[in-house]
């Protein structure tokens, strides 16, 4: 039976070390990231069966990453346990932290025992899942679950279902795409060019300073990877 995978996102190296030793010895699979960029990312790589968050990490605040997972259909699943030194006198912060989709919310510093606690409860009768499966094609990374795309080692986007089809049909072809064929592919036969021109355009949007990789030819498409 495969261990429970956990993030723990947290901006202190020590206290890291010490949650992960303490729980790698009660059995879970621990995983790291130290600013918020780096948790949403992790979070989209790892499909973990529970996220440990502080609030106040650089880059991305605890609130903002939950937002992101919330939001990401492949992540919003994933139990969140808030871990904060914000004080008790501010409930009024622990209550939106929850109502954005955290389950559990503790408070620095806390006791091993509680967060072990909090873990058990949280996971309890939740099956461990997998990882999520990643494609690789030259310099793209995706994740076709998550709806995520990495060049290099940036994520670049999360993308919409019909732009990531786009890209994704391209991705899998050598050289020219035919805009018919890919039509076809992502829209089936209700679709028309105008949708597909409107796709690219915004697909270009998305991929900002990529998206030079993706160029107009005279019969279609094509990306270069």
């Amino acid at each position: 039976m495969p261990m429970p995978r956990i993030l723990s996102v947290e901006d202190d190296p020590d206290f890291q070390h010490l949650i992960a030793c303490a729980l790698r010895n009660q059995g879970f699979e621990v995983h790291y990231a130290f600013t918020g960029p780096e948790g949403h990312e992790k979070a989209l790589t790892l499909n973990p069966d529970l996220i440990l968050l502080d609030m106040m990490l650089p880059g991305l605040n605890g609130a903002e990453v939950v937002k992101l997972l919330m939001k990401n259909p492949a992540t919003r699943d994933i139990p969140i346990i808030v871990l904060t030194a914000y004080p008790a006198a501010a409930g009024f912060f622990e209550a939106e932290i929850k109502a954005l989709g955290a389950v559990e919310y503790l408070r620095k510093p806390v006791r091993f025992e509680e967060l072990l606690g909090a873990i058990r409860r949280v996971l309890a009768g939740r099956k461990s899942k997998p990882p999520f499966v990643v494609t690789k094609r030259g310099v793209f990374r995706i994740i076709p679950e998550a709806k995520s795309v990495w060049i290099g080692g940036t994520l670049i986007s999360n993308l919409a279902p019909k732009r990531f089809a786009v890209l994704f049909h391209l991705l899998q072809s050598e050289g020219e795409v035919p805009w018919e064929d890919l039509l076809l592919k992502v829209w089936g036969r209700d679709g028309a060019k105008n949708d597909l021109e409107k796709t690219i355009q915004r697909l270009r949007e998305d991929l900002g300073a990529e998206a030079y990789r993706l160029t107009t030819t005279r019969g279609g498409y094509q990306l270069e990877i």
